[in-house]
Parts: structure tokens; C-alpha cells; sequence
């Protein structure tokens, strides 16, 4: 099973790695694939463009066991479904995928672009917070009440449309906080050493 990590990546911090690691872990992942965004649909524009988003992921992931970072949304105009990713992600890999989103985000699925092809096309891993309940609502929870499964394993009974929920551990980082930080000359913490080199040495956030 392949696990898919998208997100903005405005940079990649110590929270990205450590989720996407644990989540790759726990489901038994081969290998956990982190993608940005190039125009992330809803969001403002990304500080830092794609291929240096790019390039700080792959030297975020280069001594990590299971991560790759993967410019598969770079190839393409326009918004970065997540969709259309997983539509050629089927097509380039072998094995099933496992599509990981945090809790807040796969409240809102109903909002994102053809929604419930996605259940066409991967497992989802619902990662929760410790003591906030995941409460889906009109048809997103009718989805989630008959695809729901509650142990790891049932995920390699079929291709895809299960959905798991599982809590991960959380981390008081944000790239957000990092670029304010950055912003003011400050140090962040949470910046894997190679990136934190990379953003110095192009002076990138900087106001």
C-alpha cells in the first residue's frame, strides 16, 4: 500500500514528517509519497513557489525510511485536485493507496472537487486529535457509517474505499507560525536542519 500526503508544504516542518511517518507505520505503508500543491484550491498563494516547496520536501525526506517527496501536482496546470492526483498516482503505481488527510480536512470533503470519487480511488486515513470527536454530517456521513473500518488490517482486504480514523500524535508546529517567525528574523523551531538551510541561504519568508 502506497500512502498519499498532500498539502501546501509552505515549508515542510518536523509535524509534516512525524505524521506522515507515523501514519506509513501504522497501516504497514511500503511507502508514503508527500505532494505539494502547486495551486492549492480554497488557499491563498503559497510564500514559496512549487519546485522550492519541492526541493525543500525531498531534502526533508532524504534520511527518512519511508517518505518521498513526489512533484506529481507540478506536471499539471490549474488547481491541484486531489482526485486527479490519485487518478494518475493509480495509474503510475502498484498496490492500493492510502489517502491521509487530519480530521479537519475530511470534514470539509464534502466541499472538495468530485469528493466521492476519491472513495474510487484509495483508503482514507483519518488522522484525529486526542479528545475531538470526528462527526461527519449529511451525506459525507452516510459515506463514512457503511465504509468505515476499525482495524488496520481490514484496509488489505480491497483496492480501496475503506475509511480508518486513528489518532496521531500531534505537534505544536505550524507553517504558518514558522513564516511569521522567519519574518521577524527569529529562529522557528520545528524546521528540519537541511530546510532551515535552504530558506537561509534564499532568504525566503522574509519580509
Amino acid at each position: 500500500m502506497i500512502g498519499v500526503y498532500g498539502g501546501t508544504f509552505d515549508p515542510v516542518h518536523e509535524g509534516h514528517l512525524g505524521t506522515a511517518s507515523e501514519a506509513g507505520e501504522l497501516t504497514g505503508c511500503d511507502r508514503v509519497l508527500m505532494i505539494p500543491a502547486t495551486v492549492p484550491p480554497g488557499k491563498a498563494p503559497p510564500r514559496a513557489s512549487a519546485p522550492q516547496r519541492l526541493e525543500m520536501l525531498q531534502l526533508a525526506v532524504a534520511d527518512q525510511s519511508i517518505l518521498q517527496a513526489d512533484g506529481c501536482e507540478l506536471e499539471r496546470d490549474g488547481p491541484s485536485y486531489t482526485v486527479e492526483t490519485l487518478k494518475v498516482l493509480r495509474q503510475r503505481e502498484l498496490g492500493s493507496l492510502l489517502l491521509i488527510l487530519g480530521s479537519d480536512a475530511f470534514l470539509n470533503l464534502e466541499k472538495w472537487y468530485c469528493w466521492r470519487e476519491l472513495f474510487q480511488l484509495a483508503h482514507i486515513l483519518v488522522a484525529g486529535r486526542p479528545g475531538v470527536a470526528c462527526k461527519p454530517e449529511g451525506a459525507l456521513a452516510e459515506e463514512f457509517a457503511r465504509r468505515r473500518v476499525v482495524d488496520v488490517q481490514q484496509l488489505q482486504t480491497g483496492e480501496c474505499g475503506m475509511v480508518l480514523q486513528t489518532v496521531l500524535t500531534q505537534y505544536p508546529i505550524s507553517s504558518t507560525r514558522i513564516r511569521a517567525d522567519l519574518g521577524q528574523g527569529l529562529a522557528p523551531e520545528g524546521l528540519p536542519g537541511r530546510v532551515a538551510e535552504y530558506i537561509n541561504n534564499l532568504n525566503l519568508y522574509t519580509d
